[in-house]
């Protein structure tokens, strides 16, 4: 089981992330996994200026956008590293070698059914449910088996 994941993208021009991509499991504070943007926006910045005036402790650093935790899916359905490096080559105009799209389909396959396997072994009765809405003949293979829904309520 994967418990932190770490993704960053940075500038040949200096030390700074442009961008990250955090996701740790035993995460409290913050979304368990979540984008991090190291860059400004000004609209974004009067916005976080403003809460920080009227909530000085929940926004402690309104000037820097790099503390705005987006979430993304959790920790089951988080982005693998294939989304970011194709999000690299279209948005971002980075090189990639021809088959480039194949290779990070294929590796975003295997994610997503890994990630898939993974939800369905926690959440065996809903898994089990859906199956036998579509016509399969499900039965448990003991006592009641026990949600691990507790995951997918985290922020």
């Amino acid at each position: 089981m994967t418990t932190r994941t770490e993704f960053k993208v940075y500038s040949t021009r200096d030390r700074t992330p442009l961008l990250r991509l955090d996701y740790r499991s035993d995460m409290t504070s913050d979304p368990v996994c979540h984008w991090q943007f190291h860059a400004e926006r000004g609209a974004f910045t009067k916005l976080l200026s403003i809460a920080g005036a009227v909530r000085p402790r929940r926004v402690p650093s309104p000037h820097d956008l790099s503390m705005v935790h987006l979430p993304v899916g959790g920790e089951r359905f988080r982005p693998c590293l294939e989304d970011v490096l194709e999000m690299l080559v279209r948005d971002c105009g980075v090189d990639a070698m021809a088959g480039w799209e194949a290779v990070l389909a294929s590796g975003r396959e295997r994610w997503r059914l890994r990630q898939l396997r993974s939800v369905v072994r926690d959440l065996q009765g809903e898994a089990a449910e859906v199956l036998a809405e579509e016509g399969w003949v499900t039965s448990p293979p003991g006592p009641p088996l026990e949600s691990r829904a507790e995951a997918y309520r985290r922020w």
